[in-house]
């Protein structure tokens, strides 16, 4: 899960630096990569949501007051 993850924060970046830089420049094609741009936003959100779970989740086994 973490490659996944990792790859969708990179492709997400990427997406979203396209449409951004694309947009910005007045470049062809800004208006049709607004949309990949927006799914690249989705990409990077997930992915750093699932990497803040994944932490809080170790830190949760490391200090798990049941089993000392």
């Amino acid at each position: 899960m973490r490659k996944i993850a990792l790859f969708a924060l990179l492709a997400g970046i990427i997406l979203a630096a396209a449409a951004y830089i694309t947009e910005m420049n007045d470049l062809p094609g800004a208006v049709e990569l607004r949309t990949p741009g927006f799914i690249g936003y989705i990409f990077i959100i997930s992915a750093i949501a699932w990497f803040s779970v994944h932490v809080l989740y170790e830190w949760g086994k490391e200090a798990d007051p049941y089993h000392h």
